[in-house]
């Protein structure tokens, strides 16, 4: 789905198309579970815009999708902490491929393929 928008920067047209595809699947899952409401996660990030991701959730489930900022009220420091705290694995990028790339991560990941490769 990111194809031709690899080139694109951070917070671009390739986020908004991520954006769009992980809340309509978040929505259909909420439509076949038979649940209430949905919203994400992603709003924590002091990377991504709040306001991109919730007008995307709006327009996919209206009143179903809850507007939040998870970011506020120093949430991204909070979430930093507990996940210290319960020794949880925090990435340093947001999971797109060409986000790696862009955040120099390119030469890591290529170092762990060849290591991958090297030890089979």
């Amino acid at each position: 789905m990111a194809q031709n928008l690899e080139h694109e920067p951070e917070s671009g047209k390739r986020c908004q198309v991520c954006y769009r595809l992980r809340l309509e699947k978040t929505y259909e899952y909420l439509i076949s579970c038979g649940a209430d409401a949905f919203t994400t996660t992603l709003t924590i990030s002091p990377h991504k815009s709040a306001q991109a991701i919730n007008k995307i959730g709006q327009e996919i489930g209206g009143e179903k999708f809850l507007v939040r900022d998870f970011k506020k009220k120093e949430g991204f420091k909070r979430a930093v902490q507990l996940a210290k705290r319960w020794r949880l694995y925090r990435q340093d990028y947001c999971g797109c491929i060409y986000s790696m790339r862009q955040g120099g991560r390119d030469e890591q990941l290529a170092g762990e393929r060849r290591g991958s490769k090297d030890s089979g």
